[in-house]
């Protein structure tokens, strides 16, 4: 067997050869079948039917089989896989031959467009089959006059994936993009449908992006400054009553010691001024003085020492103010006798 597996693209109503070479000796019989696409099924073909045309020929000085199949006016159904085979006397060999339709890529589906960030679009969308690599083309006027063409190509996954998206930077932001996909294969090139658009957002001006810096600072120092204060005044609570307990009952017996000295000096004051005090000036008469020496009453005389035996009487005259308290001693000395009689009127 000197051919392998080969894969051929044709168009619809062209003409198919598919040439096969073994080497073989004796000369083989050959058999083709065919298997649709999408399909189990295995059909033997025939020379002269369905379009086919088989040719068989053996060189025996190099001992090669060859086998040609011909199938004219290819219709949709007849692309699949071509199967020959080989048979001798020795035994067999077989060679395959996929045959698919030469179409352009499949149309880019599912168009998704996010203008999130600044100066730039996100671009997603789907496969739409027989792709090899994509474009992105935008436009600001609907595709109407302009056109540009993204110059990175995303090529076609190979892990079975038929999702496919790109970044579209350096776009002037605050406009309008209108976004297209471009399909590409050998064939040809295939353009999504409809054009997408978003609006492309500004960059920020270092102003802003100033005052947002402040406003955050200012923020998180506003939230610290509070938290500080409210630990500093739970603290200073809690501290504060544990100092007003301990403090309580020195206090208090400084005050019991005040109140302790202010009775003493009280009582010591009140003890002065018993004598005072317990003179009741109800019981006392109007105020009159007067002093009795003789009279009707027995009177003993008063004697000068300095005139002897000569006997004179001294009355008690001409007193203070009649409010003077005087101690009152009795005396008695020989034969002479003082009597005086104080009377102390209240007050009205």
């Amino acid at each position: 067997m000197l051919d392998e597996n080969q894969t051929f693209y044709i168009s619809q109503s062209d003409t198919i050869i598919l040439s096969s070479t073994f080497i073989s000796n004796p000369a083989p019989s050959f058999i083709w079948n065919f298997q649709p696409y999408k399909s189990f099924d295995v059909t033997d073909l025939r020379n002269g039917t369905d379009g086919v045309i088989i040719q068989n020929t053996f060189e025996g000085s190099n001992l090669t089989a060859i086998s040609v199949l011909t199938r004219t006016s290819i219709q949709e159904s007849w692309f699949g896989l071509y199967n020959v085979t080989a048979t001798n006397n020795q035994g067999s060999a077989m060679l395959s031959f996929a045959v698919r339709e030469k179409l352009n890529p499949g149309i880019p589906n599912s168009l998704l467009i996010g203008c999130t960030d600044a100066s730039s679009a996100e671009v997603s969308w789907s496969d739409g089959g027989d792709s090899q690599y994509y474009h992105v083309i935008f436009s600001t006027d609907r595709f109407l006059l302009s056109q540009e063409v993204y110059p990175v190509s995303i090529t076609k996954h190979t892990d079975g994936s038929d999702v496919y998206s790109q970044n579209i930077d350096n776009l002037d932001g605050g406009n309008v993009y209108f976004f297209k996909v471009v399909a590409y294969n050998k064939y040809g090139h295939t353009t999504s449908a409809d054009a997408v658009g978003c609006t492309v957002h500004e960059p920020c001006s270092s102003g802003t992006d100033s005052m947002y810096v402040t406003g955050v600072v200012l923020t998180v120092t506003g939230v610290l400054t509070l938290l500080f204060t409210v630990g500093i005044e739970i603290y200073f609570r809690r501290n504060g009553r544990l100092c007003h307990r301990t403090r309580k009952l020195p206090k208090q017996k400084e005050y019991q010691d005040v109140q302790l000295s202010d009775l003493g000096g009280r009582s010591q004051s009140e003890n002065e001024r018993s004598p005072y005090r317990e003179l009741d000036t109800n019981e006392v008469a109007k105020a009159s003085v007067y002093s009795e020496i003789g009279g009707h009453h027995n009177v003993n005389p008063i004697v000068s020492d300095n005139e002897g035996d000569g006997g004179k009487y001294e009355s008690l005259e001409g007193r203070s103010n009649p409010n003077v308290y005087e101690e009152l001693n009795t005396t008695t000395s020989g034969n002479r006798g003082t009597y005086i009689n104080t009377t102390i009127a209240g007050r009205d």
